[in-house]
């Protein structure tokens, strides 16, 4: 389905139209505000850079954007130089790897962040083709440090694994809170001059979300009862080494996950008794079957039976997003289902054209995009399908696959939506399946086919009796995603029911693909994108020993590995490259001999210096923040710089070395 056409100028008046025209189509359509916002600047970071970078300059710029089941997809061309570097720029486009400056790559950055994938192809005109998914999960971060150094090593740290989002004031913490979807906070206890509480307790005002969980860096032991009063979950201590941070932020999700799962149980058992998907085993001239399981705590996985003069019919719904909020919705979709059943009969295209309206013209769905499938089953053994950017049925049997191409946009996307619908009969030893895309979203997302694993186990099973093949299916399910499936999943098996008097047709023990267990084995739960942390041994460098030998590389080691090498050495080259300003800084706020002012100043540079290993001057730059006595706090700063002068020396040298 095409969205969004438009040609301009390549001029950066005509990206900022292509950006105003596209945000007020999508948001006209009832994409989310969120994913509009995120999509809206990722192209126009795209197509910007094309037109003030590419050489030749471009002349023209085209954009569309098309939607392919809950697959947005752009497509931005322009006729001016091949960005033949996109790839490598593309796949080393971090939000921490801004460069010196702050800014540079910072626009590719934001664009891969926002988008699942780009993919680019130089000719005539250039050709970059970017997609979105409309329902994506990737837990969103936002980590608050006002020193840019350290703000851009924890960025490093975590983009790989976590959307992220980067603030180095509390005003700019506080907007980003609000203004998206945050799921955890990694923030510094000071934040120029501001204690992190001040975040922490300004969030807990805010009744318009619920309650994010947050991970306080410090080295201050001294503020840790205050915050855990305020609520913060847990701490962290500068210097921050890699594996602390990854593991601390996952098992910190981990716990929210588990918070928010008790509080579902208490408050959606109504609701999930409302919504719970089942099907009788026997609809019509035809037997059914149903498996299903959702992601964390519950989910918008919706399947409804309603037998109607002339047809049954069975209704798929898979409301985007997770939780009670996913679950309401659902509750409120089959309500409204049931309203325009019982209001008219009207054939699968139209029942969803009159849903679609009806949820387009009530703003509070805005946030509730899902998709359907409508299914009539008839009594002569005929079927009638339409579907709403639902995933492909499919008919599998034991001499193949084929899919169904029933399509037709999202319920409540456009105000005057329209959809096809196929017919069909089942042939002898063939079935119909429906699933949700929590199967494959990288494919069903977009209307792909299901995936070959689960088509060979149908195909396998095409002999056996309808409850064994779904067993088998689901067993094979389980074990592919694990127990806790990132996205919620249905898988629905139907098939012509045997002539009265005929038995089941038994599949022998020992048939092609009986080795799937039935329950497989436990698979062991990992929050998508943290990685095992890296053992001691391969991440440690040696302390340096000798009269410095306050210094200690083995969390720089660790940095090293964790970031990747380029990251590394443009963090080390940025940090080594200011610590001359830094120390005249840090001078010149000595030889004022004001203690007090020292405080602020000396949080930061001790949390800087200890992240790269000089523990020595970190030392004293504590001493020179928290001793309780002013002038032991002077007298400790006064040895800062020498100290730390000796230690950058020591860092140089171990940079040039290879890290084996």
């Amino acid at each position: 389905m095409k969205l969004f056409e438009a040609r301009r100028p390549a001029t950066l008046e005509e990206v900022s139209w292509l950006r105003k025209a596209l945000r007020r189509q999508l948001l006209q359509l009832r994409v989310g505000a969120d994913i509009t916002d995120e999509v809206v600047l990722a192209v126009a970071e795209l197509a910007a850079n094309a037109v003030r970078h590419a050489w030749p300059r471009p002349t023209e710029i085209a954009l569309t954007a098309e939607l392919d089941g809950i697959v947005l997809t752009l497509t931005l061309e322009e006729d001016g130089g091949p960005f033949e570097a996109f790839p490598k720029r593309w796949a080393g486009a971090t939000l921490g790897g801004t460069g010196a400056d702050g800014t540079s790559g910072r626009g590719l950055a934001l664009a891969r962040s926002a988008l699942d994938r780009a993919d680019y192809v130089p000719g005539t005109p250039n050709r970059l083709v970017a997609r979105r998914q409309l329902a994506r999960r990737r837990p969103l971060v936002l980590v608050v440090e006002d020193e840019d150094i350290l703000l851009d090593t924890y960025l490093n740290l975590l983009e790989p694994h976590y959307r992220v989002l980067g603030a180095a004031t509390l005003k700019e913490a506080l907007a980003l809170a609000r203004e998206t979807r945050v799921d955890l906070i990694v923030t510094d206890f000071h934040l120029a001059g501001e204690p992190g509480t001040a975040l922490v307790e300004a969030l807990e005002d805010d009744t318009a979300r619920p309650p994010i969980p947050i991970v306080m860096i410090t080295g201050d032991p001294s503020v840790r009862v205050r915050a855990l009063e305020l609520g913060v979950d847990t701490f962290l201590t500068k210097p921050v080494r890699p594996e602390a941070l990854l593991e601390t932020v996952k098992l910190a999700l981990v716990r929210a996950m588990r918070q928010r799962a008790r509080l579902f149980r208490y408050f959606g058992s109504a609701l999930e008794d409302l919504v719970r998907p089942t099907l009788p085993e026997r609809i019509g001239p035809f037997c059914a079957t149903l498996r299903t399981d959702t992601a964390d705590i519950g989910g918008g996985d919706l399947v409804v039976h309603l037998p109607l003069e002339g047809r049954e019919r069975v209704v798929l719904v898979d409301v985007m997003g997770h939780g009670i909020n996913a679950k309401a919705g659902a509750v409120a979709q089959a309500a409204m289902l049931r309203g325009l059943n019982a209001a008219a009969l009207l054939p699968p295209a139209d029942l969803l054209a009159r849903w679609s309206g009806v949820i387009f013209s009530e703003p509070a769905f805005d946030a509730a995009l899902a998709t359907a499938l409508v299914v009539d089953l008839y009594p002569d053994g005929s079927i009638e399908i339409a579907s709403a950017g639902h995933p492909h049925p499919m008919v599998v049997g034991a001499g193949g696959a084929r899919s169904l191409a029933a399509d037709g946009p999202l319920l409540g996307f456009t105000d005057a939506a329209t959809y096809d619908a196929v017919r069909l009969r089942l042939a002898p030893g063939e079935r119909l399946v429906l699933a949700t895309d929590g199967l494959d979203p990288a494919e069903l997302a977009s209307g792909g086919p299901c995936p070959d694993w689960l088509i060979d186990i149908l195909k396998s099973q095409a002999g056996a009796p309808l409850e064994r093949a779904a067993s088998r299916a689901a067993g094979r399910i389980a074990a592919r995603l694990g127990p806790s499936p990132e996205d919620d999943w249905m898988l629905i098996l139907i098939e012509a029911a045997a002539p009265e008097g005929a038995g089941p047709d038994e599949t022998m023990e020992g048939e092609e693909g009986a080795e799937t267990p039935l329950h497989p084995a436990p698979v062991e739960t990992v929050l998508p994108g943290a990685p095992e942390p890296s053992s001691p041994q391969s991440a440690a460098a040696p302390a340096l020993e000798g009269p410095t030998a306050e210094v200690d590389f083995s969390g720089v080691a660790a940095l090293r590995r964790a970031v990747g090498e380029d990251n590394f050495q443009r963090l080390a080259s940025r940090f080594v490259d200011g610590t001359g300003q830094r120390f005249m800084d840090w001078a010149e706020l000595v030889e004022r001999e004001d203690a007090d002012a020292l405080v602020g100043p000396a949080h930061a540079l001790a949390g800087l210096l200890g992240q790269f290993g000089l523990n020595g001057a970190a030392a004293l730059a504590r001493s020179a923040e928290r001793d309780p006595d002013a002038a032991a706090r002077l007298a400790a700063a006064r040895l800062v710089v020498a100290q730390a002068e000796r230690e950058v020396a020591l860092l140089k040298a171990w940079l040039g070395e290879p890290l084996v």
